[in-house]
């Protein structure tokens, strides 16, 4: 078979159409006559059958109307054609695997046609469920270490010399208008204040911390904790900051604890009295709190730079929560022998060492892991991701969970000191003299897996670069399923539309010098065809969606963040040099700033004073 590239695509979804053994597309043509909104990703994926599709005159008619939906899908349909021709003459054996695919209908073997399929769509899933422990293997073998040399100054007093960071998403009373940005799982602006996820992580923390003091008398506490506040949508700092405040006041005391917590106001009143006088380019405003995920993580990092500079010269490190999330002490020196502190001390944080593909890494950045707070009496290393089974069509286009358990398992879950790249949010950490040295970032635009974007920012040269250690015991139980599963519910359908941003700023933000490097869960959201997978996945998992309503609100807010995502995409290059020269200048100013107090210097004293001024008007436990 010989035929243009979107033809053998087309084909492909045509057979999988015709395919009962694997799971099964409800037939699209059933709703092209209704007055049900999801007829329109119906005619998308008949359309893109071509027209040998009995259904096609009538679904290109379905999608000729006027408005947005119909509109955004038959522009998909042209770029999917044209990506896919480019893609072709970009990657070699492309080809070769759409023609494979467009023939799955002659596979008898059900495994072998779904491999077909991802040879086009997923390749990171091929061959992944029948050959797990030989992957799982390969995966741990990249990421070992060689000649590592210790950190000859590991943390002795963590508490001391470590500030916790952790940010809280807040959202306004709905108003009948979109969010100016998107989150997971934001904390309603009237919510029960002591009922806040912000108030069990706290007052969990305050307890962890307790736990550690009484095991070590000799470390200093309170412990430092940032805080930072972003909202939905602009305009509400003050009331989001009102709320934090009275969920930190209504835990009580938490003696264990010295709780900052800065909205933008707070940060923009920082910026202006300590880093603007000294900063090269004072406009270029990286530093913040509002906006997508990437501006607020790039926050809780540096400011343990500025933190270790202008408030408290002890403070060596910074390591990142989620609120939802706690140390089990217990369970932690039951099973590991160490506390969750006491992995902190480790020497391989801050070691150098050969990495499994040979190159000299700087691990100055350390991960954990989570377990789900259903499994934690089984034991602190179960699995928070399994790899399940392909369910639904979109699972047949695109199915991330199998890497992620794979990942999980076998990098995630490793009992020895390896080099971590898969991450998650709310358990990794670095020390302030790799944040100097290497100025990582995440542009400011990241919705999603901003952990995981973080480190792109400093892989320029692939063959000496900054590294995550694996700290093997160090995890954290995960309360989020039970503690505001309703919330989440809410969100799944914006979560997923996060899940397809990120598969096309990856696209766009990693090279092709990443990719192998990145596999196989970080990677496999790093595709030769973004926006025909993610177009095809859009479609699919509406049809699947339950009703008509929750269809119809996820297709309109869909149709929105994609189309508005084009601009983004395309200035992707240019915003990250931006932001890079905006994260250079304010660490060049840190360093004039450290210069000038130890010359003496009375007009740093004074940038020093009003840092700290800022800093303790940000304090909520005084």
């Amino acid at each position: 078979m010989i035929g243009r590239p979107e033809d053998l695509f087309g084909e492909m979804v045509a057979a999988l159409l015709r395919r009962t053994e694997m799971p099964r597309f409800d037939d699209p043509a059933s709703f092209l006559a209704s007055n049900d909104d999801r007829r329109y990703p119906a005619a998308f994926v008949v359309a893109l059958c071509g027209e040998a599709h009995p259904q096609y005159v009538l679904a290109k008619h379905v999608l000729a109307g006027p408005a947005a939906l119909p509109s955004f899908l038959r522009d998909a349909l042209h770029r999917i054609r044209d990506e896919l021709r480019s893609a072709v003459v970009d990657s070699p054996g492309l080809r070769g695997a759409l023609l494979a695919a467009a023939s799955v209908d002659d596979v008898e073997d059900a495994n072998d046609a779904q491999d077909r399929v991802w040879a086009v769509t997923f390749p990171e899933g091929v061959g992944v469920a029948r050959n797990w422990v030989a992957r799982g293997a390969e995966l741990q073998e990249r990421r070992r270490l060689n000649s590592t040399q210790p950190n000859p100054m590991p943390l002795t007093d963590p508490i001391a010399s470590m500030l916790v960071t952790a940010n809280v998403v807040i959202a306004p009373p709905d108003s009948g208008s979109d969010p100016d940005f998107w989150f997971d799982h934001p904390i309603p602006l009237d919510a029960e204040p002591a009922a806040t996820e912000l108030a069990h992580g706290l007052r969990l923390l305050n307890e962890a911390v307790g736990f550690e003091l009484e095991r070590h008398p000799e470390w200093r506490g309170p412990l430092s904790v940032v805080l930072s506040i972003s909202t939905t949508r602009d305009g509400y700092s003050s009331p989001a900051r009102d709320l934090v405040g009275k969920a930190v006041a209504s835990i009580g005391p938490v003696p264990n604890l010295r709780v900052f917590a800065f909205d933008e106001i707070a940060v923009r009143r920082l910026w202006d009295v300590a880093i603007r006088p000294v900063v090269a380019d004072p406009a270029n405003t990286v530093f913040g709190v509002e906006g997508s995920y990437g501006r607020h993580y790039s926050f809780l990092k540096a400011i343990a730079a500025l933190w270790s500079v202008l408030i408290d010269d002890e403070v060596r490190a910074t390591f990142k929560i989620d609120l939802d999330q706690a140390f089990p002490q217990e369970r932690l020196v039951a099973e590991t022998g160490q506390s969750a502190f006491e992995h902190f001390m480790t020497p391989h944080w801050g070691a150098s060492a050969i990495g499994g593909d040979g190159a000299d890494l700087d691990l100055a950045l350390i991960a954990g892991g989570l377990v789900n707070q259903a499994d934690i009496g089984v034991s602190i290393r179960t699995p928070d991701v399994t790899p399940g089974d392909v369910a639904t069509p979109e699972d047949v286009i695109f199915f991330s969970r199998l890497p992620q358990a794979l990942s999980t398992e076998f990098e995630i879950g490793a009992t020895r000191v390896i080099e971590r790249v898969h991450v998650t949010g709310g358990t990794n950490g670095i020390l302030v003299a790799g944040l100097r040295r290497w100025r990582l970032f995440t542009p400011s635009v990241i919705g999603r897996a901003e952990d995981q974007a973080y480190l792109l920012s400093g892989l320029e040269d692939m063959a000496n670069r900054p590294a995550y250690v694996h700290e093997p015991g160090l995890i954290m139980r995960h309360d989020k399923t039970d503690l505001v599963p309703d919330v989440i519910k809410a969100s799944a359908g914006s979560k997923h539309i996060g899940d397809l941003l990120r598969m096309r700023l990856f696209s766009a933000y990693a090279d092709t010098g990443h990719k192998a490097w990145l596999d196989p869960f970080s990677g496999c959201f790093v595709t030769r065809l973004p926006l025909t997978v993610t177009s095809l996945r859009f479609a699919l998992h509406a049809l699947s969606l339950e009703s008509s309503e929750v269809a119809t609100g996820y297709l309109r807010e869909g149709t929105k963040r994609l189309a508005d995502s084009g601009p983004t995409v395309a200035a992707l290059e240019d915003t990250v040099c931006s932001e890079r020269k905006g994260w250079t200048d304010f660490y060049d100013a840190l360093d004039r700033i450290e210069e000038g107090v130890e010359r003496g210097g009375e007009r740093f004293a004074k940038l020093v004073a009003a840092a700290k001024t800022v800093v303790s008007e940000a304090e909520l436990t005084r």
